[in-house]
């Protein structure tokens, strides 16, 4: 059965640590990010508040630096 992924925007803090828990079972699970989830991510971390962004940033460093590719543009990122 396909998994379905809310699309949102991050309201705080405790969302993004729910997004970050989500990328990284999903890493351990698959190896790497559906492009569902890809799409989804990224949108969130698009449209998010720039201290939600940084944050969601730093916990993925932290926990899932793997994933860091998937939010980063080439040559930089936030």
């Amino acid at each position: 059965m396909a998994r379905t992924i809310s699309v949102l925007k991050w309201e705080n803090e405790a969302e993004v640590e729910n997004a970050v828990h989500d990328i990284r079972a999903e890493i351990g699970e698959r190896g790497g990010l559906t492009k569902d989830t890809e799409r989804a991510m990224q949108h969130s971390f698009l449209v998010a508040d720039p201290d939600l962004a940084n944050h969601f940033l730093r916990l993925i460093r932290e926990q899932v630096p793997g994933a860091l590719h998937y939010f980063e543009e080439e040559g930089g990122g936030a």
